[in-house]
């Protein structure tokens, strides 16, 4: 018993025994009361709901004969049918009817905005047909009428769902199934969700539905066209539930819940959300502490509230070893990232001052050429480590505008031009690898750009692609690429070489328009 179980069972167990002793009352009388009463109450709401639908279709056959004789009178009068379809709307509180005109000849005049269904109704609703049709091909009870000279003929489509909203349930613990039929044709809507393998007391109760404004049915008419409404009530209590309702009084029932609620309360709740608010407080590397419970608390809760304390201890040590790591990590990149830019800047600078020193203008070309490879990669190096505190990468918008600006530099010192070099880049993020990869590429053509055609514009392109998630083109476009105008054939196999092994690198293909003078290629991007 010093569980909690135990505790719960031992104080419900004494506190209802008096109870128990005093609640054997049997009184059948009631239970025959309450079950004619569910059956009155059943044909009333049955009624009731018949009533209300013949209400709702006369309504909406007024609305339809006085559209369809406004369009008959005026037939350029086009917003008589917005105005129908409002009314419409704001009767079921949604889309739940759709209406659809049509004229002599059966051609639509206008309609709602999904009831293309409606177009071929129009056969079904014809004129030997009733005003109000189920039809359950449409899911839905079809209601037509016509103006007076019967030149339109207006047709509404009274969905299943809005019906099914003009019943209502009835009797608390029981499982409805409403059903609209005309003669052999029949439309559920609502259908019980119980059990109903098990024998159950069934009640049924039906009403005809009869509009103001239809016609009155006699004879055989009256068994096909009339419009019934019929509603059957399945009972949940089966015959034991009965059974236990005779032996078992709600008295007892409700103490026993009141009380149990109150053991739980105090012996499993109030222990819980103390250690609850005590861990929804809790963050990485915090320590829990145990709450201070009461004596009548679960002993399990307070085992409980310890394993927690242990376990914030140990994520703490964890928590502060790895933020040691990370930031002894961190130190480490950025100082490989800071020598390696420092080491590109030495080795464009002795370059520079080998070209400075050379005495051949072939020689010095040379040195301005693998000078631009360098300044190119270190441009990708210096936006990476100004980026090095990002997740996405480097971006390649300023990227790209600084090499555009080194060879600009590159080739004015070279040719003594001025090299038009034209720079369209969305804002995206690149990965070093991608961003290396690009950067030599455009160096590579600026190099051929430079030393056959300075005075012919050369374009950088680097845009997304619509309709591809993480994916963009990178273009490089001159006239020079068009036929490698005024280079040599082998000059121009070197290049196309390290355009491709750059390609692989990407483990993408090299695309070349020769006609558009363009070499392009699709790249990851980050973001």
């Amino acid at each position: 018993m010093k569980g909690t179980a135990g505790k719960a069972f031992l104080i419900m167990m004494l506190a209802l025994l008096p109870l128990a002793i005093s609640t054997i009352i049997v009184n059948w009388h009631s239970i025959r009361t309450t079950e004619q009463e569910k059956q009155e109450l059943l044909i009333a709401a049955t009624r009731q709901n018949a009533a209300q639908l013949a209400a709702t279709v006369t309504a909406i056959q007024t609305a339809q004969s006085l559209t369809a004789n406004v369009l008959a009178d005026n037939p350029a009068d086009t917003h008589i049918c917005d105005r129908l379809q409002h009314l419409f709307n704001a009767m079921t509180d949604d889309d739940g009817l759709l209406v659809a005109i049509f004229d002599r000849r059966g051609e639509i005049r206008c309609r709602s905005e999904n009831a293309a269904r409606l177009a071929g109704a129009l056969r079904q609703a014809g004129q030997d047909a009733p005003e109000v049709l189920l039809v359950p091909d449409l899911d839905g009870l079809l209601i037509r009428s016509a103006s007076r000279d019967g030149s339109v003929t207006a047709l509404a489509l009274y969905l299943r769902p809005a019906l099914a909203k003009l019943t209502s349930d009835v009797g608390n613990g029981a499982d409805q199934t409403i059903t609209l039929h005309q003669g052999d044709v029949r439309l559920v809507l609502a259908s019980s969700t119980g059990d109903q393998s098990r024998s159950r007391a069934r009640l049924s109760a039906h009403a005809p539905v009869t509009p103001d404004r239809t016609p009155a049915l006699t004879g055989d008419q009256a068994d096909r066209h009339q419009l019934v409404l019929d509603n059957e009530v399945i009972d949940t209590l089966t015959s034991n539930a009965r059974m236990i309702s005779l032996l078992m009084p709600l008295l007892l029932w409700v103490a026993a819940v009141f009380l149990g609620w109150l053991v739980v309360h105090w012996l499993l709740i109030k222990p819980l959300t103390t250690l609850r608010r005590e861990i929804a407080a809790y963050t990485p590397g915090k320590i829990i502490r145990p709450p201070h419970l009461s004596r009548l608390a679960s002993s399990e809760i307070e085992e409980l509230g310890e394993t927690f304390h242990r376990m914030s201890q140990e994520v703490a040590r964890h928590e502060e070893g790895m933020r040691a790591a990370l930031e002894r990590q961190t130190r480490l990149t950025r100082e490989v990232h800071h020598r390696v830019k420092n080491n590109l800047q030495i080795i464009s600078s002795l370059i520079s001052l080998h070209w400075r020193a050379a005495e051949d203008a072939n020689e010095g070309d040379a040195y301005l050429s693998i000078q631009r490879r360098v300044d190119a990669l270190a441009v990708v190096q210096r936006n990476h480590y100004a980026e090095l505190d990002e997740e996405l990468g480097l971006r390649a918008r300023p990227m790209m505008n600084e090499i555009a600006s080194a060879l600009k530099i590159s080739a004015k010192v070279q040719s003594g031009r001025n090299i038009d070099i034209a720079v369209d880049c969305d804002d995206v993020m690149l990965h070093q690898d991608v961003a290396t990869a690009i950067a030599f590429m455009t160096a590579e053509l600026a190099d051929l750009v430079i030393a056959y055609a300075p005075d012919q514009r050369f374009t950088i392109s680097l845009l997304r692609l619509d309709g591809t998630e993480g994916q963009a083109r990178f273009s490089l476009v001159s006239p020079i690429f068009r036929q490698a105008e005024g280079s040599e054939p082998a000059t121009m196999r070197l290049y196309e070489r390290v355009l491709a092994g750059l390609a692989r690198q990407l483990r993408t293909p090299l695309g070349h328009d020769a006609e558009a003078g363009e070499y392009h290629i699709t790249i990851p991007v980050t973001g």
